[in-house]
């Protein structure tokens, strides 16, 4: 005979539930995150596509220019974002995602592609 531990297999069961709701989440907030980028995405794709190409042309001479460049039009699109899209942030924040974690995932992932790009283009030339 063979004696099931039931408590077991519940503990698995709702450990398998936490698990699935928190990538739930976790996607729900990666969409809102990238919905909110959608904003401003041509214009911080155009400076990004700039700065490589001058990066293209110039190499490690003009990095720190280039990189600063990145920077000064991150904190301008901070700027004018916030300052015109105040009333947005509602819709956020009734979705559960904050303002600081909507700033903070976009910039990072910005950040991170320009980054990503500068290496590639490098490894490229």
């Amino acid at each position: 005979m063979v004696h099931l531990d039931h408590s077991r297999a519940g503990n698995c069961a709702i450990n398998y539930t936490v698990t699935a709701i928190t990538i739930m989440r976790l996607i729900k907030t990666i969409r809102l995150a990238w919905t909110f980028y959608r904003n401003f995405l041509l214009l911080s794709a155009t400076i990004t596509a700039v700065c490589i190409r001058i990066f293209w042309i110039n190499r490690f001479t003009g990095f720190f220019g280039i990189f600063w460049c990145k920077i000064l039009s991150l904190a301008l699109t901070y700027y004018f974002i916030n300052a015109n899209k105040k009333k947005e942030y509602y819709y956020y924040l009734n979705l559960g995602v904050s303002k600081t974690l909507l700033w903070a995932s976009t910039l990072l992932f910005d950040l991170a592609l320009f980054l990503g790009l500068l290496i590639l283009v490098y490894q490229l030339k």
